[in-house]
């Protein structure tokens, strides 16, 4: 089987964080067709089923977990990586949609707390899906790590980077050898300053 979850695109704005994904070919669109994949999520999140979920069959996700998207679930995992991590501050509300009725295409949606864990959170839960739904095969995900490591990775984002040049450089500069550089292009559109509020990647 192909890669169960491609993420094609990303979007992050100020407060949404909205990615696009296709779902393979070759793989079941809805939980329903592989109950055996379904469950394997749910033995290892199993408190995925109190998620409050509104606007399916009932209130909480135990309600559909059973007959919903594949892209729904994986929105609900991704939600239940980011509150095992403990830092968020709020509850982290998410949406998913098909963009086309006949395709295979969804958006994921979710409120944009912290650009780099929501996009961690995303990817490990591509994985856990993806392990899920083709099988069981290999080392089981283990949940508590991949927390630990979605925090690691924020904390060191966090953390000083080291100077190369504290000291100044007395040294006088010579630019006798210096030679032209054509390929320079001074108007390059790359963003060389501080974070942009709205990020497409």
């Amino acid at each position: 089987m192909a890669q169960l979850i491609d993420i094609v695109r990303v979007v992050i704005g100020t407060e949404y964080f909205t990615a696009t994904v296709q779902i393979s070919e070759d793989a079941p669109l809805m939980t329903s067709e592989d109950l055996e994949g379904t469950t394997r999520v749910y033995n290892l999140l199993p408190t995925i089923i109190d998620h409050t979920c509104v606007g399916d069959a009932g209130s909480t996700f135990k309600d559909c977990m059973g007959d919903t998207e594949i892209a729904h679930l994986l929105e609900h995992v991704t939600v239940e990586l980011l509150a095992r991590t403990n830092m968020v501050d709020q509850v982290v509300a998410g949406r998913t949609w098909r963009e086309l009725a006949y395709d295979r295409t969804y958006s994921v949606r979710f409120d944009c707390v912290d650009d780099v864990l929501v996009a961690g959170a995303l990817s490990s839960a591509v994985w856990i899906l993806e392990w899920a739904f083709t099988g069981g095969v290999g080392l089981v995900p283990d949940v508590d790590a991949t927390v630990m490591g979605l925090r690691n990775l924020v904390a060191s984002l966090d953390e000083p980077q080291d100077e190369y040049y504290d000291e100044p450089y007395d040294e006088p500069y010579d630019d006798s050898y210096d030679e032209p550089y054509d390929d320079y292009d001074q108007d390059d559109d790359l963003d060389r300053g501080p974070r942009m509020s709205r990020k497409i990647i």
